[in-house]
């Protein structure tokens, strides 16, 4: 038995041994690539390169364009999907009327939002035109910018709009809370004012 083991553990050894030199045998003699398939692989590299290149010129416009639309105080919030907080059922906004349109010192707005104070609440639509922004501000953060103001619209109830763009997708945020109703929530994007 322990003439059998000895023998197997001498074979391993020489088989461990023998791996590197068939490794460096068999590299050896793979033919190297010719230089035509190099010159391919660095034009491909290089057309890479330079695809990758327009792309980022492109998005750094797109988030430029964001940016001063933005600060032009002229853009539209488009929604496409809204819900109540804390916990609602989302639903999605086909209607092409549905906006919050931001202009110099004014602002339209016909948005779907939720009454109620417990559920079951009720979908109603905010449509009016709102004359005074009251404590507009706008303020970048690290994805974008976040625009907010108040207004008592054509009630005794005041509601806040929170606004957060995203200036590397154009998408953005809508958060119209209130006093006496539930915080709705938006998801859409916005476009500049033509």
């Amino acid at each position: 038995m322990k003439k059998s083991l000895i023998i197997i553990g001498i074979a391993t050894v020489v088989v461990l041994a023998a791996v590197p030199t068939l490794r460096a045998i068999r590299t050896s003699s793979v033919p190297t690539e010719a230089p035509a398939d190099q010159r391919h692989e660095k034009e491909l590299s290089e057309k890479h390169r330079e695809r990758i290149a327009k792309r980022k010129a492109r998005q750094a416009a797109y988030e430029r364009f964001i940016d001063s639309t933005v600060l032009s105080h002229n853009f539209i919030f488009y929604p496409s999907m809204f819900n109540v907080e804390p916990a609602g059922g989302s639903h999605l906004i086909s209607n092409p009327n549905a906006e919050l349109a931001i202009y110099s010192d004014w602002a339209d707005i016909c948005l779907p939002y939720y009454r109620g104070f417990t559920p079951p609440y009720r979908i109603s639509v905010v449509n009016t035109v709102i004359t005074t922004l009251n404590g507009y501000t706008t303020v970048q953060t690290d994805d974008g910018w976040t625009v907010t103001f108040d207004s008592w619209l054509y009630s005794g109830n005041e509601y806040t709009f929170t606004l957060n763009i995203y200036s590397s997708t154009g998408g953005a945020q809508l958060q119209m809370s209130s006093n006496f109703y539930p915080t709705t929530t938006y998801w859409g994007s916005i476009s500049a004012v033509r």
